[in-house]
């Protein structure tokens, strides 16, 4: 199963109820003036690089909504908890920087984790 499947599968699953992720686009891309196209090669002129999602971000990104808080009077408050899925297939490393962005979402109240499969995800989501 490649990273794609885990990655599918995870967002088809888990992405419903009180949990919604998003797939989240990083990398980097060209943009500039078209000055020639044709089917084998774009020319852009001029051009510049832009990246694309901030370095070490989750490839699923979103919220689960946490109920049956109480405020301070007593009524039931819903809030939206960060979470974050960095999913990797079964021989893929993650990088310092994938670890970094985990340890700050968790540091900062959220949920967040690496997953190989879709049962690891939904621990995550649940905050084991």
């Amino acid at each position: 199963m490649t990273e794609r499947d885990i990655q599918n599968d995870i967002q088809r699953e888990l992405s419903r109820g009180v949990t919604r992720l998003l797939r989240v686009n990083a990398g980097a891309a060209f943009q500039g003036r078209i000055v020639e196209q044709t089917p084998e090669r774009l020319i852009l002129s001029p051009w510049y690089p832009i990246k694309l999602g901030a370095t070490g971000i989750s490839d699923l990104i979103g919220w689960t909504q946490e109920y049956g808080l109480h405020n301070e009077i007593g009524d039931d408050v819903h809030i939206a908890v960060f979470t974050a899925v960095e999913v990797k297939g079964p021989r893929t490393r993650i990088t310092p920087e994938q670890l970094a962005f985990i340890d700050t979402v968790r540091r900062s109240g959220g949920r967040a984790g690496i997953a190989r499969s879709v049962e690891e995800a939904r621990l995550i989501i649940s905050g084991k």
